[in-house]
């Protein structure tokens, strides 16, 4: 008898894996699923992740956890995805370090490589300029005015070097002409209580993070980093009406899972993602802070991703910030 030919072997193991694939992202899940947020609780991504594994678990019927590992600008936990099963139970929020820690340090990782794109799942917030409440600044301006009158002697504080806050107090620097110095904090837990104690002058960290401090009276916001005016703090000036262009930026949350991800199971976290975004009280719970949930394609998360690496890269190498 003649053998098949080679291709008919080929074709019949491709629609064997098609199947079991398929197969595999209609049983998932069948365990707890975890989705590792790099940094100490009580920021940004770890609020963001919180919300996304509760409304994921109540989706998708298992336990979903948000799981802390902070270090190293967000390297340790990114790294124990990259390097996981790429079977959707070990799933990663990834957020500003994702891109600029290529352009700061040698993480172990390529940040688009080594990850299945799933998509972007948060837009925005802005980031909000604070200071004590028993600080002297009620406006950028005065703050911008001591610091010319005594260069070097005012001082910001951040949740550790190359994150968001560090990079727009660089950024402020630039703009606004002055000299202040970065202390950096191991997460925002430590961070924020500096500033309320005037161990630091003021420091910049995003809405979730400060709306709360900011309602409670413990932080005085001063100007937000946003385009446009907050909508949950319309009386607050952009960094534009307040005199320093240039400085604008908002957050970004993505999901990602390990390298090697069946196209099946993106689809059906991705599916997920985008019902999510149309749930009613995931949107109300996103807009409290400020943020827009969003479903892109994993591509748009790629492309997006790509892009905010090449920005970061030059404003780092410009404002000549490097790993000590």
């Amino acid at each position: 008898m003649k053998a098949p030919p080679k291709a008919a072997f080929t074709i019949a193991a491709l629609l064997a894996t098609g199947l079991a694939q398929h197969a595999q992202a209609q049983s998932y899940p069948n365990k707890p699923i975890r989705i590792l947020i790099p940094f100490v609780a009580g920021g940004f991504s770890d609020i963001v992740g919180r919300i996304v594994a509760q409304k994921l678990s109540e989706s998708l019927g298992q336990p979903v956890v948000s799981d802390n590992r902070p270090g190293a600008s967000g390297i340790i936990g990114t790294d124990i995805v990259a390097k996981s099963a790429p079977d959707g139970y070990t799933l990663l929020l990834s957020s500003f370090n994702h891109v600029v820690n290529p352009s700061l340090m040698n993480p172990p990782y390529d940040p688009i490589r080594d990850f299945s794109a799933i998509s972007l799942i948060a837009d925005g917030p802005p980031l909000v300029m604070m200071v004590s409440p028993s600080s002297p600044f009620k406006t950028v301006q005065q703050l911008i005015s001591l610091a010319k009158a005594s260069p070097g002697k005012l001082n910001y504080g951040s949740t550790g070097v190359g994150t968001s806050g560090h990079l727009i107090g660089e950024l402020f620097k630039q703009e606004a002409g002055i000299d202040i110095v970065h202390v950096p904090y191991r997460g925002s837990s430590l961070s924020i209580p500096a500033v309320i104690s005037g161990e630091v002058a003021m420091i910049s960290t995003y809405m979730p993070t400060a709306l709360p401090h900011a309602k409670a009276g413990r932080l005085r916001a001063i100007a937000v980093t946003g385009a446009k005016r907050s909508a949950v703090m319309p009386d607050m000036p952009t960094m534009a009406e307040a005199g320093v262009n240039g400085v604008v930026v908002s957050g970004f949350a993505g999901f990602l899972g390990p390298a090697g991800m069946s196209p099946a199971l993106v689809r059906r976290l991705h599916g997920e993602i985008v019902k999510m975004s149309k749930n009613p009280d995931f949107v109300k719970r996103y807009e409290s802070f400020d943020m827009t949930p969003l479903a892109s394609t994993p591509q748009e998360l790629v492309t997006y991703t790509r892009e905010e690496i090449a920005k970061w890269t030059k404003v780092i190498k410009t404002a000549g910030i490097t790993m000590k």
